[in-house]
């Protein structure tokens, strides 16, 4: 709990929040904030919109995201192992050395993102549109990774990077 008000916090400081009236995480705008080394495992954000946000070394593990759009965000060493980003909007986003271990993207919208050094192993993705997109991913095994539509999309899988 401690955490997530460390992020309430940031969010005060960025919006002008009393503490009376800080957001919950669902139908609520982030723009312009770093959170950096934190845990908000099991964290909920649904229909929600994260712009210009910067996510470094935290732990989203087994968040539910969804209905969410992401904006021109930075995601790097982020762990999002189990959890569930569907019908979420990804665009020119970049992901390095980020985990999804386990989760699930479906029915995501992904455009213009780069996702580098990314463990994609024994993730659903699938029926999701993506455009303008690189995935290099330095794992992918027993992955279910099926059924997506895509245009202008380069996968590379395991480099050496």
């Amino acid at each position: 709990m401690e955490n997530r008000f460390n992020l309430y916090s940031a969010i005060r400081e960025k919006s002008d929040y009393t503490a009376d009236d800080l957001p919950g995480f669902n139908e609520t705008e982030f723009n312009n904030l770093v959170i950096r080394s934190l845990n908000l495992d099991d964290l909920i954000s649904v229909k929600s919109q994260y712009s210009h946000v910067e996510f470094n070394g935290t732990s989203l593990y087994s968040t539910y995201f969804v209905q969410t759009l992401f904006q021109e965000c930075i995601f790097q060493n982020v762990d999002f192992t189990k959890s569930n980003l569907s019908n979420t909007s990804f665009t020119r986003c970049s992901f390095t050395s980020c985990s999804f271990v386990s989760a699930e993207i479906m029915g995501a919208e992904i455009t213009s993102c780069i996702f580098r050094k990314c463990n994609f192993t024994d993730i659903v993705f699938c029926d999701n549109v993506i455009h303008d997109t690189q995935f290099e991913i330095t794992n992918h095994s027993f992955s279910s990774i099926s059924d997506n539509i895509e245009k202008d999309v380069v996968w590379l899988f395991d480099q050496k990077m």
